[in-house]
């Protein structure tokens, strides 16, 4: 039993050594700092290291209450000294402060190892050069307003500075709990002079709706860029003292290699918070809740000149424009009862548009109207309640109440009946049971009879009964033809009508100098010219008539609309080019056709 025994000391001495060189190995942290004081538009590297054998991730969490973390990079290395073998790993940190003061890089945890911590004092920045004052680079940001209602649209502009031109620049969206913010257009270049100094600036727009009523803390985005290094700070050069012993001209005019080169200097910078208080919406106000700077609504009807008939239909398009909002606030107008009229709604059209310089939104509403008898036919007043928000007060847009007079049916000439058609079908068939009436009467010992002919008549008779099955299914068959070929040549005709309307609308309105009609005439042919995937907005049209002068002719028309007084729109230097468009070569997919109507059977 003794000798047995043995092996299990063994075995427990090993894991005790085994357990004390784990130990041993665990990993260690320790924590460096390339610099500890900075101003704010500087960078901070963190090396974190570790020795010994380690697996999983740091937290650095705890750094992210005073800094923002702009990059993170790690490194193994495996080293064997005198037979030892060791191992480290380094994460590489870049860190730009938040604030200014003395900032707290705490206690970092991985497994069971902490490292110290430490701290770094964080000065404003510098002013720039000393001889000019110019700072290298800056962020500011407004809004147009710092109080505005609950669901009222604002925008809120940055603008980053460079006084010179950055090798990278990166701009972070601004946050803001309780909002949507959304950017809106590109980005605006251009030179400007700031306290006497030449700047390179760069503004971005975005569009704020704020959720709730309260106080709003708007985030001010972050700016981190790279500029190039300037000679007073720039390092020496490391082949100087080579190039002076060789008499200094082997490195000169050498060239500089992408990388091998000055890095530029890493600054960031930040756009103070802004904060707004959000009004919430007014006592006694209405309901949908509507604010907004302008709203309008036209009202316009297929064809131009509205005449009723019983049992014609009648296009009303109903157009809410306003600024401010987004398509999405606008509400569905209530179009009242109508009595004496089939209404067959379509389905509401909103597009925001991107040509205009203020936020503004568009829904169309379009319906079909078909008199279902004759007399008075009355529109109700349509009314769109919404609050002016500079005027900060209540308003409301109207269209006021219209009475049309529908005629009667125009009578027309009379259809041949089913009645006569049936018995012109049938006619054959009565001759041919007349001829067997005949056939089948006793005949006299002088007329020829089945007997002296044989079976000729019965021939005749198989022979007839043949002809008029093969008539009757020819009638079958031409009658079935037109029953299908009838339904597609009407819809041709309706669709080149619609067509050939709109394009005479569109001459019309853009002759006129109408800017507002001749749009809405561009999405009717736009509606007609492709009914299953009709374009939503003159922006879409664009992209399907294809090329970049037909995107700035349109974008044209939605700024005209807008305009003030006192500028004009071509309207008839428009149609010279939309004339071709809308009559000639248009896109659809990979297909080009010359015609908006294609053949139904290719010719050959």
């Amino acid at each position: 039993m003794m000798p047995k025994r043995r092996p299990l000391k063994l075995l427990s001495g090993l894991s005790i050594l085994l357990l004390a060189t784990s130990l041993a190995w665990a990993a260690t942290l320790q924590v460096q700092l390339d610099r500890h004081r900075l101003t704010a538009q500087d960078t901070l590297t963190l090396r974190l290291i570790a020795d010994g054998t380690t697996s999983g991730e740091p937290d650095f969490a705890p750094l992210t209450q005073d800094f923002d973390i702009l990059s993170r990079g790690q490194s193994k290395t495996t080293s064997i000294v005198n037979g030892a073998m060791s191992h480290t790993r380094q994460w590489t940190l870049e860190l730009a402060p938040k604030r200014i003061g003395t900032l707290s890089i705490p206690s970092l945890s991985f497994g069971n190892a902490l490292s110290q911590s430490l701290t770094v004092e964080v000065t404003e920045a510098n002013s720039g050069d000393p001889e000019t004052g110019s700072r290298p680079i800056f962020l500011e940001a407004d809004a147009d307003t710092k109080t505005p209602y609950v669901q009222q649209t604002f925008e809120y502009r940055v603008r980053a500075y460079f006084q010179d031109e950055p090798l990278r620049a990166t701009l972070s969206d601004p946050v803001a709990e309780g909002a949507t913010i959304e950017r809106i257009g590109e980005d605006r270049g251009g030179e400007e002079f700031v306290d006497g100094q030449r700047y390179l600036a760069i503004e971005r727009r975005y569009r704020v709706i704020p959720n709730r009523s309260g106080p709003l803390a708007i985030q001010g985005p972050r700016l981190e860029a790279v500029i190039p290094e300037t000679r007073a700070g720039r390092q020496r050069d490391p082949f100087a003292d080579l190039d002076q012993a060789f008499g200094g001209s082997l490195f000169q005019g050498f060239p500089t290699m992408p990388g091998l080169g000055n890095p530029g200097r890493r600054l960031v910078d930040r756009a103070g918070d802004l904060a707004i208080q959000v009004r919430a919406q007014p006592d006694g106000s209405e309901t949908p809740w509507l604010p907004a700077t302008s709203v309008q609504i036209a009202d316009e009807w297929t064809p131009s000149q509205p005449t009723l008939r019983v049992g014609e239909p009648l296009t009303r398009t109903l157009t809410v424009t306003a600024q401010g909002v987004t398509a999405a606030q606008l509400p569905t107008l209530d179009l009242g009862a109508l009595d004496g009229v089939q209404v067959y709604p379509d389905q509401p059209q909103g597009e925001d548009l991107s040509g205009a310089s203020v936020p503004t939104a568009i829904k169309s509403f379009k319906v079909a109207l078909v008199p279902t008898r004759a007399g008075a036919l009355t529109l109700p007043e349509i009314r769109l309640p919404w609050w002016d928000t500079v005027a900060d007060e209540p308003r409301v847009a109207v269209v006021p109440a219209r009475t049309l007079e529908v005629a009667a049916a125009p009578s027309g000439g009379a259809a041949p009946s089913p009645a006569t058609d049936i018995a012109s079908t049938t006619e054959p068939t009565e001759s041919v049971e007349s001829s067997l009436d005949a056939a089948r009467q006793p005949r006299s010992p002088e007329e020829p009879g089945v007997g002296m002919t044989g079976f000729w008549p019965w021939l005749t008779l198989l022979l007839g009964l043949a002809w008029l099955g093969t008539l009757l299914w020819w009638r079958r068959e031409r009658r079935a033809r037109l029953t299908v070929a009838k339904p597609i040549h009407e819809a041709q005709d309706r669709r080149a009508a619609s067509l050939n309307a709109a394009r005479r609308q569109v001459e019309k309105s853009c002759l006129a100098g109408d800017a507002r009609a001749a749009r809405a005439a561009l999405l009717d042919w736009a509606r007609a010219r492709w009914p299953d995937h009709a374009p939503q907005g003159l922006s879409e049209f664009a992209s399907r008539l294809g090329g970049e002068a037909s995107g700035d002719l349109l974008n044209a028309i939605d700024r005209a609309i807008y305009a003030p007084p006192g500028e004009v729109w071509d309207g008839a230097a428009a149609w010279q080019t939309l004339a071709l468009w809308l009559g000639g070569t248009v896109k659809d997919g990979t297909t080009r056709t010359a015609d908006p109507l294609p053949e139904l059977y290719p010719r050959t």
